[in-house]
């Protein structure tokens, strides 16, 4: 199992970036959960919006994982502050598996609920190519900043 974790300061003096990249696997799920709750703990949020996290980074990460392909990486990036969580994660996909309906799935409905901000995006490759980069990414607030 290889992870990858680096940070990124901003120019604006905001809060850093940081990435954790992980083999495109269930497997990986555990570790995902851990790390996003771990560094959510920082966000000042309370035991249930806690576990909304952890199901949210969970949906998010197991959809893109069903679309990934064989002998991946999938990079999650989260950006902190004392009020809010931001989360993406993203995953390489087939071109078929990229345009599979996401958003109308149980789980985007799911996510939807669980979290303040969502979207998803597909950058389609501009040679015409098989692969395509899906992203899922949402923010979650505190309950001291809504």
């Amino acid at each position: 199992m290889t992870h990858t974790c680096a940070t990124t300061a901003q120019p604006d003096g905001s809060a850093p970036t940081l990435e954790l990249r992980a083999p495109a696997e269930s497997a990986q799920l555990g570790p995902l959960r851990g790390v996003s709750t771990a560094l959510a703990g920082q966000c000042n949020m309370d035991l249930d919006q806690l576990a909304d996290l952890r199901l949210a980074v969970d949906e998010a990460c197991s959809t893109l994982l069903r679309i990934a392909v064989p002998d991946t990486v999938i990079v999650c990036r989260f950006r902190l502050s004392p009020d809010t969580f931001r989360f993406s994660a993203a995953v390489t996909a087939t071109a078929a598996g990229a345009d599979t309906p996401i958003e109308s799935r149980f789980g985007w409905h799911v996510l939807r609920t669980l979290t303040d901000t969502l979207s998803v995006d597909r950058d389609h490759d501009h040679d015409g190519g098989e692969y395509v980069s899906v992203t899922i990414s949402f923010t979650m607030c505190s309950g001291d900043a809504t």
